[in-house]
């Protein structure tokens, strides 16, 4: 129940946290609370949310239960990516992303063997995976390999570590991943060909700050040919501006979630606390000739629930620009 009220209170009070982050609101706020008259409605607001509170808490109740139920609804977007300099020969290649799968009891074997197949029957040219394997316990990872080591894709599967993968024995994390068919890239560089082209394919391990960012990236694209695209896997969408700066012409990203609890959506905008982290929650960003993709993920953290906020599978399409 205590989870409930939460869930009910955190809209008003996030609205209330960021309009006393503001100076004029904040003292419109204090302004109007001082009056006689907000002070008599105050009063009856009390009686009247102690008089509604079981009928409240039977709402919460059921939005909890329905973002629990919306949690294994999954949606497959599909997504094209137009590319500079792309080489023929990569025209129309696809690659399907899944992030965050979050290994745990909240994401048994069972429902990862089924992301496998929805993946598997999407029949792209490659697979990424960018991070959060496992939740917190390096005897996650068991299951998720055990269910991820049927993904098949013609050009290989690929994947980097995420922030949660390093709350467990990373090292051990690491290596079933690997073991299970999906190639990590720690902060390297590989080159994909096909018919006698290449693109590049970059990929960091977790990290924290944008200094690290600059120097990873910087790195990774030492003694490359700017003529041929670049694709980084990097779990945390933060650091969309080091990799601009670096011409990397792809970030592939997710940890966000998108969300996972949305109160409204604006457009292309959604209010989410997310946004207090980062303006990039979800979907595509573009910066100069970079673009950004961030996937919602399959898992969840914290509360096992999702609102406005469905798993994702993202089908990737790639066109020369």
């Amino acid at each position: 129940m205590i989870i409930f009220y939460f869930l009910k209170k955190l809209p008003f009070s996030f609205f209330l946290w960021l309009g006393n982050k503001v100076p004029m609101i904040h003292t419109k706020i204090l302004s109007v609370s001082s009056k006689d008259s907000f002070q008599q409605f105050d009063v009856s607001r009390r009686k009247f949310l102690q008089r509604g509170m079981i009928t409240l808490s039977g709402i919460s109740f059921a939005g909890a239960a329905y973002g629990a139920f919306a949690r294994d609804n999954y949606e497959i977007i599909l997504q094209s990516l137009y590319i500079k300099n792309l080489p023929p020969a990569f025209q129309n290649f696809s690659i399907t992303l899944i992030s965050d799968v979050h290994s745990s009891i909240f994401m048994p074997k069972e429902d990862m063997k089924r992301y496998v197949k929805a993946v598997n029957d999407m029949h792209s040219d490659m697979i990424v995976v960018t991070g959060d394997f496992v939740n917190s316990m390096e005897e996650e990872v068991y299951p998720f390999a055990e269910a991820f080591v049927d993904l098949k894709a013609t050009h290989g599967i690929f994947g980097c570590l995420g922030n949660h993968d390093y709350f467990a024995n990373v090292d051990v994390v690491a290596k079933e991943v690997n073991q299970c068919g999906i190639r990590l890239l720690r902060n390297e560089r590989i080159t994909l060909e096909k018919s006698g082209e290449k693109i590049y394919l970059l990929g960091v391990d977790d990290f924290g700050n944008k200094s690290t960012a600059e120097k990873r990236f910087s790195k990774l694209v030492q003694h490359t040919e700017t003529s041929i695209p670049k694709i980084l896997l990097c779990h945390r969408p933060y650091f969309f501006e080091e990799a601009s700066k670096n011409n990397i012409d792809v970030t592939l990203s997710g940890h966000t979630h998108g969300g996972q609890v949305v109160f409204a959506k604006i457009g292309n905008a959604m209010i989410t606390p997310a946004m207090i982290a980062s303006p990039y929650v979800w979907g595509l960003y573009k910066k100069n000739n970079a673009q950004m993709y961030v996937n919602r993920g399959l898992g969840t953290v914290a509360l096992p629930i999702r609102i406005n906020c469905s798993p994702e599978i993202t089908k990737l399409t790639l066109l020369r620009a």
